[in-house]
């Protein structure tokens, strides 16, 4: 699933499914134009149109809980629900790379053509792999953020076990 944001208007936010290439960007702007039907303050906000370099690809954010210190914790439902979201951010990540880490691999042991003096190496097969190195470089974008979320969604389970065991003192009183 690929993400996209408007240089014009950055809270729209359209999910294609796939990875980013212009096929899911024209996707992308079809969806916009349903939207754009749908919003007159929309329409308006994009008059001049918008193009496939007019998308911005979103990566994966996961709200950063700031701790409070000396406080409380606030058991409000926005609390929670923001809790819960980085939480399932950090699962949804985890499968993700899961995921990437395969595909990675795959890709890797094709790189392994290129210093085997065994194969016969064309244009073709390099370009192709050239294409294919983006899925490498994905991953490791990915996996450097990865203990940043993950971090995060584990102060996360902590303030939320936090609120839970509050609650739950409450009604044992």
């Amino acid at each position: 699933m690929v993400s996209y944001a408007l240089k014009q208007a950055p809270e729209i936010v359209l999910d294609v499914p796939g990875r980013d290439s212009q096929k899911q960007r024209q996707k992308a702007l079809d969806q916009l134009l349903d939207k754009i039907n749908e919003d007159e303050t929309l329409r308006s906000k994009l008059a001049d149109g918008a193009s496939h370099n007019d998308l911005i690809v979103v990566t994966e954010q996961v709200p950063v809980i700031p701790p409070k210190e000396n406080e409380e914790p606030d058991n409000s439902v926005e609390e929670v629900k923001t809790l819960v979201q980085s939480i399932v951010g950090y699962g949804f990540m985890r499968v993700k790379m899961e995921q990437d880490r395969y595909e990675a691999q795959s890709v890797l042991k094709e790189f392994e053509a290129i210093f085997d003096p065994e194969i016969e190496l064309t244009e073709e097969t390099v370009a192709d792999l050239k294409k294919k190195s983006k899925l490498l470089i994905g991953y490791a974008e990915s996996k450097a953020s990865f203990g940043d979320v993950r971090s995060n969604a584990e102060q996360s389970r902590v303030r939320l076990q936090e609120i839970l065991d509050l609650e739950r003192s409450v009604e044992e009183s």
